[in-house]
Parts: C-alpha cells; sequence; structure tokens
C-alpha cells in the first residue's frame, strides 16, 4: 500500500483534473482500511516533496479518529512515537505541517488520539 500510497498523494497534487479525479477515488476507497494510519504517517515522514507530506498529515488528521479504535495496541504505540520522532527530529516540518493539522482536531479528537 505504501509505494501505491505515494504515487497516488503526487497524484492528487497535480494540475490535471482527471488525474486528481482518479488519485482522490482511490485514495478514498484506501482510506476505508485502517492501515492507512501507518502508511499515512510513513508519508508524512518520509515523503521527499513538502505538498506530499502535508497533504499526509491532512489526510491523517481526517481518519485518525476513526480508525484508532481498530488498530492493534502494538500498531498505536508505533505510531504515536513516529510523530513524537517527526516533531522532535524536524521542528521545521512539525511548526510548518504537522502543528497546524494538530490544531484543527476537535478537543475530543485530540484527547481520543492521545490517550488511548
Amino acid at each position: 500500500m505504501a509505494q501505491s500510497l505515494e504515487l497516488l498523494l503526487i497524484q492528487f497534487l497535480m494540475p490535471d483534473n482527471d488525474a486528481r479525479r482518479q488519485a482522490e477515488e482511490q485514495i478514498r476507497r484506501l482510506a476505508r482500511d485502517p492501515q492507512v494510519a501507518p502508511a499515512l504517517v510513513h508519508h508524512l515522514r518520509t515523503a521527499k516533496t513538502p505538498n506530499v507530506r502535508q497533504l499526509a498529515a491532512v489526510l491523517l488528521r481526517k481518519k485518525i479518529t476513526s480508525h484508532w479504535p481498530k488498530l492493534h495496541p502494538d500498531s498505536k504505540a508505533s505510531l504515536k512515537q513516529a510523530l513524537i520522532d517527526s516533531i522532535t527530529l524536524d521542528h521545521r516540518f512539525f511548526a510548518r505541517y504537522l502543528l497546524p493539522t494538530l490544531l484543527r482536531m476537535s478537543a475530543s479528537e485530540f484527547v481520543r488520539f492521545q490517550f488511548t
């Protein structure tokens, strides 16, 4: 899923309406799977282009609350650690992309994400 998701994220950002629409539909289908959360975190941390990292962060924010209860506790722990590492290792990325995304979470979403 990871490699195909990265290509879809890149395609999603293209100016071509048809390509973007196709990518949007495929991302919508992939986003039904709870394993999209770890894949989005992976791209949020490793994508070469900032726009792809930002899009991954936005999609993660939209999907994490519905998928969080379905994830295995080990997956939850690794996701939390990956996000913490992202914050501490690249504070510029956090300040520019991830923090605004987290700030748009409602308080209940953030608490549920942080403590479950």
